[in-house]
C-alpha cells in the first residue's frame, strides 16, 4: 500500500475518534448519534461502506475479473472513510448493541490493511521456497485427480470453452446456473483444503498464523458487518420503540 494512502487513513480515523471524543465539547448542537447531525453521519457511513463492501461481488464479476489496482484503492478509501464517519457517528456509545456494527467494520478494516500492509510484506519471501524443489515429483495423488475430474465435469455445463485451471465463477455463473455453480464452488474448497495439507512442511513454517487465516478473518467480518448494518438500520427505522428499549425516540423513523 502506498505510504500516502496509508497516512490518509490513519488520518481519516484519528479525526473520525477526535471528532467522537470531543464534538459535544467543540459544538452546541445536539451530537447524539440519532440527532440530525449524528443521523446523517450515519446515513454517510452506511453508503460508504455498502459501497466499499460491493468491492466483493465486483470482484467476481467478469468484466473486472483481471487484477484492478484501482478498484483495490477504491475499496480502501471508501472502507477507511466509512470506518471515520462511523466512528464519529458513534460517539463511543459502548452500551448499545450497534457498537458491534461498528467493532465489525474496524476489525474489517484492520484485517484488510493488515493482509495489504503487513501479510504480503512477510509472505512474499514464502514463494518457491517450501519443500525441497530439487526432488522428483510423486505425481499427483488420486484423490486430487478425482476432484479435477469432477469439477472439468460441471465446468462443461458452467462453460464448455472454460479452462479448469484458469477458471473462476462470476456472478453470471451464480444467476444461470446456481445449482450447479454451488457444487462447483464446494469442490474447489475441497480440493483447496487438500493442497493446503499436502502443502511442503517448510512452506507451511514460514508462514505465520496470521498470514494463512486473515483472509478468512476479513471476511467473516464482512458478512457479520453487512447483516448487522442491515439489523441497525431496519431495527431504528421500522421498529424505532424496540429499539429505543424505553428511552426517548429521538431520531427520525418511519414508524414506532
Amino acid at each position: 500500500m502506498p505510504r500516502p494512502l496509508l497516512a490518509l487513513v490513519l488520518a481519516a480515523l484519528v479525526g473520525g475518534t477526535v471528532y467522537a471524543a470531543a464534538t459535544s465539547r467543540l459544538f452546541p448542537y445536539d451530537a447524539r448519534p440519532g440527532a440530525p447531525v449524528g443521523q446523517t453521519l450515519g446515513v454517510i457511513a452506511g453508503c460508504l461502506m455498502i459501497a466499499s463492501l460491493l468491492y466483493l461481488p465486483a470482484k467476481r464479476g467478469e468484466p473486472l475479473a483481471t487484477p484492478n489496482r484501482r478498484l483495490v484503492l477504491i475499496h480502501v478509501v471508501l472502507g477507511s472513510a466509512g470506518a471515520a464517519v462511523a466512528l464519529a457517528h458513534s460517539r463511543f456509545v459502548v452500551t448499545q448493541p450497534p457498537i458491534l456494527v461498528l467493532l465489525a467494520f474496524l476489525g474489517l478494516l484492520g484485517t484488510g490493511l493488515y493482509g495489504r500492509v503487513v501479510a504480503s510484506q512477510r509472505m512474499g519471501p514464502t514463494f518457491g521456497r517450501g519443500g525441497n524443489p530439487f526432488q522428483p515429483g510423486t505425481g499427483m495423488p488420486e484423490e486430487l485427480r478425482a476432484f479435477i475430474a469432477r469439477k472439468r465435469a460441471l465446468l462443461a455445463r458452467l462453460d464448455p470453452d472454460a479452462r479448469e485451471a484458469t477458471f473462476t465463477l462470476g456472478l453470471g455463473h451464480w444467476a444461470r446456473h446456481p445449482l450447479s455453480s454451488g457444487r462447483y464452488y464446494a469442490l474447489s474448497l475441497r480440493e483447496r483444503q487438500r493442497m493446503r495439507a499436502l502443502a511442503a512442511a517448510g512452506y507451511q513454517e514460514r508462514m505465520g498464523v496470521l498470514e494463512r487465516f486473515w483472509r478468512v478473518g476479513h471476511l467473516v467480518l464482512a458478512w457479520f458487518a453487512i447483516l448487522g448494518l442491515l439489523a441497525h438500520v431496519v431495527t431504528t427505522l421500522f421498529f424505532a420503540e424496540w429499539a429505543a428499549g424505553g428511552r426517548e425516540i429521538y431520531w427520525w423513523h418511519i414508524r414506532r
